[in-house]
């Protein structure tokens, strides 16, 4: 029956032994040399705490590529938990985040549903009105009037319209000076990397501690850009929506149009029809400007994948380097060895 709880000392302990053994020391083969006592984080708990005292001195006896294999196998155990924590996290904000989204589009679609039925009750009180033509001609000289200042207003919303598509085009055109200035970075870091070559031994310990550095920050980056992937997905379904809904405020725009021509209304209809005029003309403002702050939310989702492509590939490809130092160093001693062995049959 497993003990109710471990020691800093019986996990020491426990780890030389696995090493010593030629096993890896992982957090799973130092619990089952401890007999199945104790619980995964307590047991990596207490290896960070030994990896800080050691410091990168006092190692056990052994081969530097041995004590590096057993360093490497321990950042992946460590990875491998951190990065669970991690996904729970995102998935939790994804969830929220897709609930607010779908709680916005109901309620945009309730206004749509609102406006066509007040659209509709507008056509019939304006077929109530026919007998009353003649009286009114004067009052729909005046919203015919109203009708073309609405229309000069539309050509202008929609001159916006394409200059909100120009600037789109423009941040395109930085997000490909972005990926240029990416591809100098990588050149750069290669001339860095030839410089860093000669100061390799020197500077080792510090790169065993970036290693960890660098390869949790990929780890939430790679989780930042899956969820602002879905959150562009989510962003373009609701502009797609909001046009949709322009389209049929714009149908509904010539409706009355068309039925004003036709029919004229009494001078108190008139001004209920100016009323009415006014408020989808407002709720159309409301419209564009919902369907503004979806192009700005999708620009900005671009902007925060093209950042998250960039610092992952960075994050990435330092990992690369830094485990292939590590796979030169660890092979620089077996070298050593094997000379002096055939110094000495000689």
């Amino acid at each position: 029956m497993a003990r109710p709880g471990i020691s800093k000392g019986e996990v020491q302990r426990a780890r030389l032994a696995v090493m010593r053994a030629g096993k890896h020391p992982s957090i799973d083969s130092i619990r089952i040399e401890l007999g199945n006592t104790g619980s995964k984080a307590t047991i990596f708990r207490f290896l960070k705490e030994i990896e800080a005292d050691e410091g990168g001195s006092g190692l056990p006896q052994g081969s530097i590529s041995d004590e590096l294999q057993a360093f490497v196998t321990n950042i992946a155990s460590r990875l491998e938990f951190e990065s669970q924590e991690r996904i729970h996290v995102l998935k939790a904000g994804h969830a929220d985040e897709v609930r607010r989204l779908n709680e916005a589009l109901t309620t945009a679609r309730g206004e749509a549903k609102a406006f066509r039925t007040e659209a509709e009750r507008s056509q019939v009180e304006l077929s109530q009105e026919k007998a009353a033509r003649q009286r009114t001609e004067a009052d729909l000289a005046e919203l015919r009037l109203v009708h073309r200042e609405t229309s000069t207003q539309l050509a202008s919303l929609q001159e916006q319209l394409k200059a909100a598509q120009g600037h789109a085009i423009s941040l395109e055109e930085k997000h490909v000076h972005a990926r240029e200035s990416l591809e100098h970075f990588r050149v750069a870091s290669k001339e860095q990397r030839d410089r860093e070559a000669r100061q390799h031994e020197q500077q080792l310990q510090y790169l065993q501690r970036e290693v960890a550095t660098a390869t949790e920050v990929l780890t939430g980056k790679q989780g930042e850009l899956r969820t602002a992937l879905q959150e562009k997905v989510d962003a373009l379904a609701l502009l797609a929506g909001a046009r949709a809904e322009r389209r049929q405020v714009d149908e509904q725009l010539r409706e009355l149009k068309s039925a004003a021509e036709r029919l004229a209304v009494q001078t108190q209809a008139v001004d209920d029809l100016r009323a009415q005029a006014l408020q989808a003309s407002q709720q159309y403002e409301t419209l564009r400007a919902r369907s503004g702050e979806l192009e700005q939310r999708n620009a900005e989702l671009e902007r925060l994948l093209a950042a998250a492509n960039a610092s992952a590939q960075s994050q990435e490809q330092l990992v690369r380097e830094v485990l292939s130092r590590i796979s030169q160093v660890s092979s620089a001693p077996a070298t050593g060895r094997a000379r002096g062995k055939t110094g000495t049959t000689t």
